[in-house]
């Protein structure tokens, strides 16, 4: 694993406030450090534009929140959430960050994806850590159909990551859902040819973001490159499967 992308979801992000959990994120930075002093490539997608805004403005998450609230609320996250990145990896650890906000239709249209791999190729050539987050501002139905697990596999096959690793706050993946049955096994490795019997078991979203297991399924089967779901709470989890080679949760292959 010489190059890997790293998606992080809203949940270890934010706390139950809803204000962005910096604690997280300046463990995350510590662990990305460890990666560039072994000389690996990273490149982050990050979530917790929207949740960070509602913090920020100490508004609840109803059922009835529009599109444009969202978008309105992922405005006031959006540079929030960047200064914490900018805090921690930058001022903390000597890293050098790059914010790149993307939408599905960067994907679709051919001069707009060779110059977003363009870009990307020489911010990691230049041992700057991208971070990357969908567009809400700008996103139509996407802010409701386009979870960054999906976004951060299209972005793993645009630079050729060797390992895409979706950073959650469960164990990983499970042969029944874990909430109606306590006693359910984790799949420690499954085959991206053959995920449709693990579908049923993924379950929903969570309240805070709008991917859940399902759309992490859909990203292995997206990725051209192995797939890691793992506990973003575990200590040292990136060094255990970029340096050890280890698996503490789900890998997809």
């Amino acid at each position: 694993m010489e190059r890997i992308v790293i998606k992080i979801g809203t949940n270890l992000l934010t706390r139950e406030d809803g204000s962005l959990n910096t604690d997280f994120i300046e463990k995350i930075a510590r662990e990305v450090k460890k990666l560039f002093m072994n000389k690996k490539e990273a490149l982050i997608v990050t979530s917790g534009a929207v949740a960070a805004g509602r913090g920020e403005l100490k508004i609840k998450r109803t059922d009835s929140e529009t599109l444009h609230e969202k978008q309105a609320l992922a405005a006031v996250g959006q540079s929030n959430l960047m200064q914490k990145y900018y805090k921690a990896f930058t001022l903390g650890c000597g890293i050098t960050i790059a914010q790149i906000l993307l939408t599905p239709h960067d994907f679709e249209n051919l001069e707009t994806l060779q110059n977003t791999h363009n870009s990307l190729k020489l911010l990691l050539s230049k041992k700057v850590l991208p971070i990357v987050n969908e567009n809400d501002v700008t996103a139509t139905d996407e802010l409701k159909y386009m979870a960054n697990d999906r976004l951060a596999a299209k972005v793993s096959n645009l630079i050729g990551a060797d390992s895409l690793i979706l950073l959650t706050d469960v164990e990983g993946l499970f042969e029944e859902d874990p909430h109606e049955n306590s006693k359910a096994k984790l799949v420690k490795s499954a085959d991206k040819r053959n995920l449709k019997k693990h579908f049923a078991a993924a379950g929903e979203a969570s309240a805070n973001g709008h991917g859940g297991m399902r759309t992490k399924l859909e990203a292995a089967k997206i990725s051209e490159c192995e797939t890691f779901i793992a506990d973003g709470n575990v200590r040292d989890v990136l060094s255990k499967i970029v340096l050890k080679g280890e698996n503490p949760g789900t890998v997809i292959r």
